[in-house]
């Protein structure tokens, strides 16, 4: 059996890694192709294109790359139509698998179509939920209310939850003063938070010399980012199990907006979610989507658990000001933490591993 996976951003590597281990844990001898990253690689995919490539959000920024994204997916249509695989699963990335699967719909029938993550139709754009129904024969969602804007058009939807509230985590006493910094998994946010950060950090370091503040990454930005800090001497972690230790350390945590917020959830670490984008973007998401909050623990709970700081109220100033408030006062801390505890029933289903219930629905299994 052959199974194309595509996964174009890191947050789907992670999912793509965790799906592999359960479907060979079914079947040992299937083989695995298509895009993914370190942690796919791993596991035993062989990737046609690097992962670095695809990664990019933003409505402006995506524009800006359309010519060479056009290009990877004709590359890979090619690759799947001469392999002709049993099973494609596409993971999040609507801008770049939409436009794949729709192009390989030729191999429907013999070949089943997965989409992993399903596209944020409660946001914006409802009327994807009917196109994703016509191009897919199963999706799996991360969150409980989604099937229900999938299912009424006859696609099969699974709620499976996120695995990353199936891990099993370590919770101690701080003994460290450490606070993190997330700046993103794509080069265009990097190239905007970064420089924030930096600007936030250095007066921060100043004014309290205690704290130890550092940044973490995946491998292939840690360049970018070292080249930003210039020679300023913060810390840029980017290995795996180095990463994990520092976060259950960490006392406070400044994050891209993004899937790393509900990691940090499963930490229960206190956190500031910041988001700067394009002009253009910007304008765009402000005016026509419909929600009240950035982060998907706010989007959760449909009300402000985590500080925010978004696109022009986004600064070294008022960074600066929410990091001494989240520090200063143990009430923000605790009432996040309070609401993190919760999480892990709202975003499992029945308390079952979501790669598992994901395995058993790819493979055809009751």
């Amino acid at each position: 059996m052959k199974i194309v996976i595509t996964a174009t951003e890191p947050s789907g590597d992670y999912l793509g890694s965790e799906l592999i281990k359960e479907i060979k844990k079914k079947n040992p001898n299937i083989k695995f192709y298509g895009i993914g990253g370190e942690l796919m690689s791993k596991n035993g995919l062989n990737s046609i294109i690097p992962i670095k490539e695809l990664s990019v959000n933003g409505i402006f920024e995506v524009l800006l790359k359309l010519f060479s994204f056009m290009n990877y997916i004709n590359i890979t249509k090619k690759f799947i139509q001469n392999i002709k695989p049993d099973i494609i699963i596409t993971i999040d990335s609507p801008s770049f698998n939409y436009r794949l699967v729709h192009k390989l719909q030729a191999l429907r029938g013999k070949t089943k179509f997965f989409h992993y993550v399903a596209p944020t139709v409660w946001a914006w754009k409802k009327y994807r939920a009917k196109k994703f129904s016509k191009l897919y024969d199963n999706l799996l969602c991360l969150f409980s209310f989604e099937p229900n804007y999938f299912n009424i058009h006859n696609l099969k939807t699974i709620f499976v939850g996120h695995p990353i509230f199936f891990e099993k985590r370590k919770f101690f006493i701080k003994k460290k003063k450490i606070i993190t910094f997330f700046p993103g998994s794509r080069l265009n946010e990097i190239k905007r938070i970064m420089p924030i950060f930096v600007r936030t950090m250095i007066s921060f370091s100043k004014a309290y010399e205690d704290f130890d503040l550092k940044i973490i990454t995946i491998p292939s930005l840690k360049k970018e980012i070292k080249e930003i800090l210039g020679k300023n001497k913060f810390e840029v972690i980017d290995d795996v199990c180095l990463k994990k230790k520092t976060i259950e350390n960490s006392f406070l945590s400044v994050a891209a907006s993004g899937t790393i917020s509900l990691e940090l959830a499963s930490y229960k670490i206190p956190m500031i979610v910041v988001y700067k984008s394009n002009y253009l973007t910007s304008l765009i998401i402000k005016n026509f989507v419909n929600l009240n909050w950035c982060s998907l623990v706010n989007i959760i709970y449909n009300k402000e658990i985590i500080p925010e700081l978004l696109f022009q109220d986004f600064n070294d100033t008022t960074l600066f000001k929410k990091m001494v408030d989240c520090i200063n006062n143990s009430n923000i801390r605790n009432k996040q933490k309070k609401y993190f505890e919760k999480l892990p029933k709202l975003m499992l289903n029945d308390s079952m591993n979501p790669s598992y219930l994901a395995a058993k629905a790819v493979l055809g299994l009751k």
